[in-house]
């Protein structure tokens, strides 16, 4: 099944649990690292993982960000496998100094979460088809601010925005019959922030140590539903609608679950860096579109990457490009049931990524690949997946704010 997007979406079975895919809103730069970012301060890079480091974006300067994002998945369960790929843009971003060497500013459209997969099974009376398609999105701002050397303070706050759909069908194998389709429809608004810290301790010319930490409380957004119900019949080529009742509900509200993460990243000049992310996202008592699932707890992820340019002092440009490399491990918020036994889905993959930079400009283009597994090989009849995401940012980085100078 493939898909084309105004802004890329996953293709996974594994969203039609909860809010489907989170995104984390991490660059190729950062994608390429294993996703790391909370410890990680580099004035030429956009940074939504840390507010706080919109405090480093270099004097003068005026960054540009455009995000395309495919994914290939292979999902399978018991005898039974599929493959997805979506394909589009992912976000638009930029940023700014507002005082040089002090006070920064980042925006963009960036993704919050995707849902989107079809499943069907059949029996001897109907085929049943369940899918879901959408997602939220998210206009940014971030922004940090430098209270003194070495530390800073940052935050982000965004407006949420979107419409995810389910989608339930009943096809009788009689084709007299009256079929059943129910749809519910879920439109979602809302404000959402967090805070971040960076403290970056420079030892000695050149290596600087960065300690980050990020924070996000416990959080709602409004959402209304709509319910759709209809019958149709169809004659082979053509449906034919019979009846569509709709029943709109109150507003309500879904919520998002805390989060608190660390990061710490180590850089020698221009030559290599690398860091290490961890998190914990809190999911007890979490109402997702007004259902709690009780066996939702506590996850945990670790984020491992590293850098290296060969020399970027050299004319030729395979030597300035850098090698990039990570690793990443997270719980996923799914218990999977077989048998009177539980486990906890997992995730977990290797990064790959580099950057080609203009000769004449500073404009770049970054890449980054990830190959990763989800699932729980340990409960036998559980869903598996395996996938490669290709993540390409194309960076515009100009020189704005100068004062010219007539001799």
């Amino acid at each position: 099944m493939q898909g084309l997007f105004a802004q890329r979406q996953t293709t996974s079975p594994f969203t039609r649990y909860g809010y489907g895919d989170l995104f984390s809103n991490s660059t190729a730069y950062n994608q390429a690292m294993g996703g790391i970012g909370v410890g990680q301060q580099t004035k030429t890079q956009i940074n939504f993982l840390n507010p706080a480091h919109q405090s480093s974006v270099q004097k003068e300067t005026f960054l540009f960000n455009v995000a395309l994002g495919a994914n290939i998945r292979h999902a399978k369960e018991e005898d039974v496998s599929a493959t997805f790929s979506s394909v589009g843009l992912e976000s638009f971003s930029m940023a700014f100094p507002i005082i040089p060497d002090r006070w920064g500013c980042a925006v963009g459209l960036l993704p919050f979460n995707s849902v989107g997969y079809s499943m069907n099974y059949k029996d001897s009376l109907a085929e049943y088809t369940y899918t879901g398609d959408g997602g939220i999105n998210q206009v940014a701002l971030s922004t940090g601010l430098r209270i003194f050397k070495g530390l800073s303070l940052g935050v982000h706050t965004a407006f949420v925005f979107g419409t995810t759909d389910y989608t339930g069908e009943n096809s009788f194998t009689d084709n007299s019959s009256f079929h059943a389709r129910k749809r519910l429809e879920y439109k979602t608004k809302g404000f959402l922030w967090n805070v971040g810290l960076q403290y970056n301790w420079e030892i000695t010319d050149g290596k600087t140590i960065t300690a980050g930490t990020t924070f996000r409380s416990e959080q709602s957004f409004s959402y209304k539903q709509t319910e759709y119900f209809g019958s149709f019949f169809t004659n082979g080529v053509l449906e034919y609608q019979k009846d569509t009742a709709t029943l709109t509900n109150s507003e309500s509200d879904t919520d998002i679950p805390l989060e608190i993460a660390f990061g710490l990243g180590y850089k020698f000049d221009n030559h290599y860096s690398f860091g290490i992310d961890a998190g914990l996202q809190n999911w007890e008592g979490i109402s997702c579109y007004g259902t709690t699932d009780s066996n939702l707890k506590q996850t945990k992820y670790l984020k491992l990457g590293g850098e290296w340019i060969p020399d970027y002092r050299s004319s030729k440009f395979y030597k300035k490009m850098p090698i990039r490399v990570g690793f990443h491990y997270s719980d996923l918020p799914i218990i999977f049931t077989y048998n009177n036994e539980y486990a906890q889905a997992k995730e977990f993959g290797f990064t790959l990524g580099s950057r080609i930079q203009s000769k004449q400009t500073r404009n770049n283009l970054s890449f980054a690949a990830d190959f990763g597994v989800r699932g729980n090989s340990s409960l036998a009849k559980s869903l598996q997946e395996t996938y490669l995401q290709i993540k390409l940012n194309i960076t515009l980085q100009e020189v704005w704010f100068t004062k010219r100078k007539i001799n």
